[in-house]
């Protein structure tokens, strides 16, 4: 009867102390979620504005291009097509 009592008593103390470590884990690989989650927050803002940026300065490259006599006549809007920087001027 006494081992059934000991084994009962072990069982208990396994489970136990299984259950406190598996909820240290989760607390562990939650607050390295959240840790990475900020960061790729932080990478999307930078991303996002490197993005505005590029668009500007692409609008730059092709406003000089156009005022390239060779490559004006390319660039130059159509009877029905508008360049992308003629459309953009009219917004």
């Amino acid at each position: 009867m006494e081992v059934l009592i000991f084994a009962q008593t072990l069982y208990y103390f396994v489970v136990s102390l299984a259950i406190i470590v598996l909820g240290a884990l989760f607390t562990i690989i939650t607050y390295h979620l959240i840790h990475i989650t900020k960061h790729l927050q932080n990478i999307s803002d930078n991303l996002n504005d490197t993005s505005d940026e590029l668009k500007k300065r692409i609008e730059e490259v092709i406003e000089r291009l156009a005022s390239l006599p060779i490559l004006s006549y390319f660039l130059k809007k159509d009877d029905g097509h508008e360049s992308h920087s003629s459309r953009k001027k009219r917004s």
